[in-house]
């Protein structure tokens, strides 16, 4: 047993020692440190510019004025800076920050604005320069749409009075049809906005948006409605949603009850698939330059696999470790951490050492049976998908933790511990006995890969010659 302990030593530390391996610890939290902190820097804060005019042909007579006014300089300006403060109210609320918080956010955002040659509001929207142009009612739209091939959408100022949308209001999308649904609600037919081809899609979605409202507008004074105030009725409530925790009452952040899963997930993915990498790439260098043959004069080749598949072993649960740390300090540090149940920390440790067992486990034979990198890849084939499979997975599993789909894939061998890793970390509680039966499934499976890993790595080995593949394999289990 003693010689298993060396061997893992060797290749923990002939890993975890190198540039390369620190190098790949430490770049990725420093490269989302920069993308964070010096990318806003970086970007242009100058949005692009669009020039030209919008026309209408408005059959109904009542919704152009409206356009008019709705496309007036200081009514486009007063929507960009209103988008502007929904965005920022809404992403704050996902975060689940608190009300002084989100207006400190809001007070932020807004001096950054100010201080912008943007100005408020247009960093979601590019600058718009429109001049909106009612054209007569009885204008034929083929004649009209002919200036739209004559624009790009990208025209600059001084090029020209460019055409760049056409609005085509028909009387029956204002007055209805005069038919009406089954459930007895009148039908309005329907308008068409054309466009220039390269008209950014923020400046339609304003044009689309500004125009329904106004068919809206015209259709409730129409009926003799009061407008503003069927408005003020219609305006969803904002709900306060927050998780009660023996602490007190803390807002719940959306965003963070769907990241957490996936981060265990892709935790646990990223831990098991970078050392069972560093295994088969130092078996088969191992192999492939002889020093394979001198291990095997001092030790058994079950001991050299054991130590190998122990000592990278270490290097993924140190990597668990790290990652897994830097990301309960986060919580820690924006007061989180009551989303994070802590008992699915140790859980997350025991599917560490099933799926890593596993994983390693082909690696290891993938590794002892061919002689370069180039061989393995038609053998690491298979391998990839049963990696892969649990990330297709990770949606619908996430949505429905508890459905027939997912308890069924907790219990298919390989992929069994990246499943349950995303379901004890979902919204919804898993069935107690489905986590030591999960556990239970694993460990059946490691028993296993570890007997047919054995038998192909003492044969595999020491072989050289043309690289086998998967039916060979069995063949050597079955033989052995």
């Amino acid at each position: 047993m003693d010689k298993v302990f060396i061997i893992a030593w060797k290749e923990f530390v002939a890993t975890v020692a190198t540039k390369g391996f620190i190098f790949g610890m430490l770049f990725p939290p420093f490269l989302i440190t920069i993308v964070i902190l010096v990318l806003p820097l970086l970007i242009n804060r100058e949005p692009p510019k669009v020039f030209g005019h919008v026309a209408v042909i408005d059959q109904s007579g009542v919704v152009a004025p409206k356009l008019e006014e709705a496309f007036s300089a200081e009514r486009v300006k007063e929507r960009r800076a209103q988008r502007l403060a929904t965005a920022v109210d809404q992403s704050t609320r996902a975060m689940g920050l608190d009300e002084k918080e989100r207006k400190l956010a809001q007070q932020q955002v807004d001096q950054m604005s100010r201080a912008s040659a943007a100005g408020p509001g247009e960093m979601l929207m590019p600058e718009t320069n429109l001049e909106l142009r009612v054209l007569a009612s009885d204008t034929p739209v083929e004649e009209a749409r002919e200036e739209i091939l004559k624009a790009t959408g990208r025209e600059q100022r001084g090029e020209g009075d460019a055409r760049l949308a056409l609005i085509v209001i028909p009387k029956a999308t204002v007055s209805g049809t005069g038919e009406t649904t089954p459930a007895g609600r009148p039908q309005f037919a329907s308008y068409e906005i054309l466009t220039a081809p390269r008209l950014d899609v923020e400046v339609q979605g304003d044009i689309r948006s500004e125009t329904s409202r106004a068919i809206v507008n015209a259709r409730l004074e129409n009926a003799g409605q009061d407008v503003e105030k069927i408005r003020g009725l219609m305006d969803a409530p904002q709900a306060q949603i927050k998780a009660v925790t023996p602490e007190g009452d803390r807002a719940t952040n959306r965003v963070a009850q769907m990241l957490i899963p996936g981060a265990f997930l892709f935790l646990l993915w990223i831990a098991v698939f970078t050392s069972g990498q560093y295994l088969l790439t130092s078996t088969i260098e191992e192999k492939s330059s002889r020093v394979m043959e001198v291990l095997l004069s001092a030790v058994s080749p079950m001991q050299l696999m054991v130590g190998k598949i122990m000592g990278k072993g270490a290097v993924g649960f140190l990597i668990l470790l790290l990652y897994g740390g830097t990301g309960i300090a986060a919580l820690v540090f924006f007061a989180m951490t009551h989303m994070l149940v802590w008992q699915n920390l140790l859980y997350l440790a025991i599917y560490f050492l099933i799926a890593y067992t596993l994983i390693a486990c082909l690696f290891a034979s993938i590794g002892a049976a061919v002689n370069d990198i180039n061989e393995a890849q038609s053998l690491m084939g298979p391998v990839m998908i049963i990696l892969v499979i649990p990330m297709m997975l990770w949606m619908p599993i996430l949505r429905n933790p508890n459905s027939m789909f997912a308890q069924v894939c907790s219990f298919v061998p390989l992929i069994n511990p990246f499943i349950m890793v995303l379901r004890i970390a979902g919204s919804e509680p898993v069935p107690f006995w489905q986590i030591p039966a999960s556990i239970a499934v694993g460990v059946l499976t490691v028993l296993f890969m570890c007997w047919a890993a054995a038998k192909i790595f003492r044969i595999g080995v020491l072989m050289y010659g043309k690289p086998p593949n998967f039916a060979t394999l069995i063949r050597w289990v079955r033989m052995a």
